[in-house]
């Protein structure tokens, strides 16, 4: 998330920064601690809450609350959970904050909010949906909002199936709630609410980039959804493993990179949106940048001069699509 709060200025904050200085290392900061520390203790003895933790806010440090809950199983119960919190924070003084919510129980989901979202008209629309996601979904979700933003990430592991169709049974988006479900290196993006259309393409892109038929599969790639366009991105995993980019040329490796594309590009047309297409070589050192040896816009001639190596792949791209028509 970006920028958290608004109700109450950073004053504190700054005012803290200016006394951690030299001269007044004691009083400010202890003064941030102290205040910490009285906001923690009396959260602490908010029914519901088993375990919580309030930053000391200072110049490199924002003001944050992160709370463990229990008992707390509907819209209105947590609702109230989170009104209590803020009027602690509220009487204590504390700053604009942003707030970290865990169900107690290890299911990894976290809901953050920020101190502004107690008051917020979609606050009730917002905890619905984090209890139907968290019901549904087996994966850990991690579900951010701000006032005109949401992102929903979810960590399905091997059942990213399961939670993409049962998101997509949910019926819940909006123009700035944006999708994001990960089965390690893989990764599905949606803008908006999950559609039937989406679920389609995304299985018909799983099913046939990782192929073992293919001779250059994709074991991870990335799809994303947005509302103009769709973004597909295969890491290419080449016989014998990564290709020094200099020696990847359509020569030696068009033959097994044709197949992927025939694979690719229909199922990345499911959702009717033009298309931008990545094959990326994946380096062999985990740190380095990605060799992006092939890029293609459904709607675009390619870029000239794109490819410092010169290696034809944009063009050679344009060729196999052309033929899929």
């Amino acid at each position: 998330m970006g920028t958290f709060g608004g109700r109450r200025a950073l004053t504190l904050v700054c005012a803290l920064a200016v006394l951690c200085v030299p001269a007044g290392v004691l009083t400010g900061c202890s003064g941030a601690i102290d205040l910490a520390h009285s906001v923690q203790t009396k959260l602490g003895r908010i029914d519901g809450i088993v375990d919580t933790s309030v930053a000391t806010p200072d110049e490199d440090t924002g003001a944050a609350i992160a709370v463990t809950f229990n008992g707390v199983d509907s819209t209105r119960e947590l609702a109230s959970l989170i009104a209590e919190i803020d009027e602690v924070a509220d009487e204590a003084g504390y700053p604009s904050y942003r707030l970290d919510l865990t169900p107690a129980g290890g299911s990894g989901d976290r809901l953050t909010v920020d101190d502004t979202f107690v008051g917020s008209d979609d606050r009730g629309t917002v905890l619905d949906n984090w209890f139907s996601v968290t019901t549904a979904l087996l994966g850990a979700v991690q579900y951010s909002f701000e006032p005109g933003a949401e992102s929903i990430a979810v960590d399905s592991g091997p059942g990213v199936g399961h939670d993409v169709g049962e998101a997509s049974r949910i019926h819940y988006g909006f123009a700035n709630t944006t999708w994001t479900f990960r089965n390690g290196d893989t990764t599905f993006v949606v803008s908006g609410r999950v559609s039937p259309t989406d679920v389609t393409m995304f299985e018909s892109v799983q099913r046939s980039v990782s192929s073992d038929v293919l001779p250059a599969p994709a074991r991870t790639w990335g799809l994303e959804r947005h509302d103009g366009h769709v973004l597909l991105y295969l890491d290419v995993s080449f016989p014998g493993g990564p290709v020094d980019p200099a020696r990847l040329t359509v020569e030696d490796y068009g033959d097994d990179v044709d197949r992927l594309l025939i694979a690719a590009v229909p199922a990345a047309r499911i959702g009717g949106l033009p298309v931008r297409l990545e094959l990326r070589n994946p380096p062999a050192d985990p740190a380095a940048p990605a060799d992006v040896f092939g890029y293609w816009i459904s709607d675009e001639r390619p870029q000239r001069g794109r490819d410092p190596l010169m290696r034809g792949w944009d063009l050679w791209i344009l060729t196999v699509v052309a033929a899929l028509v």
